[in-house]
């Protein structure tokens, strides 16, 4: 599996608001602890930034994946380094 992430200060805010600036989709993992991810993230956004903007909606679905897992942390919660909250991006990312 993985290790478990804990990180009870973590702000979901921040963590979106840092993926979407940052356009890579990865910044957000990164701040988690997310590192695999991160580096998967930032790939498959800079593969399809070049596709009519899709890599913009990458950057999104990242982002807002970032946020629901920050909640979780804040929630006191732990995460794993490759745990989603969105379903469809278990094909992704997997253990």
């Amino acid at each position: 599996m993985g290790e478990e992430i804990n990180k009870p200060d973590a702000n979901p805010t921040l963590l979106c608001l840092a993926s979407v600036v940052c356009f890579n989709g990865g910044l957000g993992y990164l701040l988690m602890g997310q590192k695999k991810k991160a580096l998967i993230a930032v790939i498959i956004s800079y593969f399809l930034s070049p596709c009519c903007g899709l890599g913009w909606v990458a950057a999104f679905v990242f982002a807002y994946d970032a946020f629901l897992l920050g909640q979780k942390l804040q929630n006191g919660e732990s995460i794993g380094e490759n745990e989603n909250a969105l379903e469809f991006l278990n094909k992704i990312f997997k253990d």
